[in-house]
């Protein structure tokens, strides 16, 4: 489903009743859709580890807790971080729809100044520069978390250190 439908039925018909905001809408849409792809994404990375991994885990006395959090997450986070970023990053475009349910944001703010100043060109570039620099600050970040967390990119006496 589209977030900009998912927007417009949470806003104008679950909660068109009560007084809550926009933002806060928004905020419940946005969190539904990351959520389920981080969720798929999770679920793909835990399914590229070995079964052997948690059978060994459960013969060495682990929980099943212990065994996700010390055993599995660990080796399935280098196989869905690169989708991770890419998911937060379409997260960030994404919020350029906001507008359609009265939510004053970034977009918003451009079509109001081109509606101010009869001019298109400068506000709408404007906008796509910080959404570039958005998207670009979080790649970075979300990247350099990727290089910290596998142990394939990272140096040999960092891996040591543990």
């Amino acid at each position: 489903m589209p977030v900009v439908v998912l927007l417009m039925i949470l806003y104008y018909i679950i909660f068109a009743k009560s007084q809550i905001s926009g933002t806060l809408v928004a905020i419940i849409a946005f969190t539904l859709v990351f959520g389920c792809g981080v969720f798929g994404m999770l679920k793909m990375g835990v399914g590229a580890i070995d079964k052997g991994q948690t059978e060994a885990a459960l013969a060495l006395g682990y929980g099943d807790v212990q065994t996700f959090f010390r055993i599995i997450f660990p080796q399935a986070i280098p196989h869905f971080l690169p989708a991770y970023k890419g998911e937060s990053v379409a997260l960030v475009k994404a919020t350029a729809i906001v507008g359609y349910i009265a939510v004053q944001d970034l977009t918003k703010m451009g079509d109001i100044v081109r509606g101010r100043t009869y001019e298109a060109f400068f506000p709408l570039i404007a906008v796509a520069v910080i959404y570039f620099i958005l998207g670009g600050a979080l790649t970075f970040l979300v990247g350099r978390v990727e290089k910290i967390l596998n142990p394939r990119r990272r140096r040999r006496e960092d891996i040591l250190k543990g």
